[in-house]
């Protein structure tokens, strides 16, 4: 007879969490995306090769818990780390930076002249400003339109990681 009460509670449980969810529009955003800043323009005569070294490679975090979010990116000479908090409008994701940390290993003494390297301040520049993601159909793709950072343009990729 105590299994038939158990039973009922945790239907009633189940209905409540799927029914009830207040994050539920957020659902599909939450989570580890994986991704880039991708280089789409450069220096003139810029080769793809040298797009691709341009590019910040990482992760986007994306939190229910006071709709906060991480974003790490590494280039070849550069390590940033950006904190924030985030916002859902109109199906578009607007990252809004509290806190950007850059590791520029070492700083301009120590800057090896044959590796890329995107300057802090045009990344503090471009961070400053909300950075706008679109969720594609599938669910499983966010990105950006192009920005300038600094003298490359580019825009934000990610893809989603876990279970598809």
């Amino acid at each position: 007879m105590k299994k038939k009460p158990l039973l009922a509670l945790s239907l009633l449980g189940l209905i409540a969490v799927s029914g009830c969810n207040p994050h539920g529009e957020l659902v599909p955003y939450l989570g580890k995306w994986d991704g880039k800043f991708t280089v789409l323009e450069a220096e003139p005569n810029a080769t793809p090769n040298d797009l691709d070294r341009e590019s910040l490679r990482g992760y986007l975090m994306l939190y229910a818990t006071k709709m906060l979010f991480k974003l790490h990116l590494e280039g070849e000479q550069e390590t940033v780390d950006i904190e924030g908090t985030w916002r859902l409008e109109k199906g578009r994701v607007f990252l809004d930076t509290k806190k950007t940390s850059i590791d520029d290993m070492g700083g301009e003494n120590f800057r090896d002249p044959n590796r890329k390297f995107i300057p802090g301040e045009a990344i503090r520049a471009t961070y400053s400003k909300p950075v706008t993601l679109s969720l594609d159909k599938t669910k499983k793709k966010l990105s950006g339109l192009p920005i300038t950072m600094g003298k490359v343009i580019g825009k934000h990729e990610f893809e989603k990681l876990g279970l598809r």
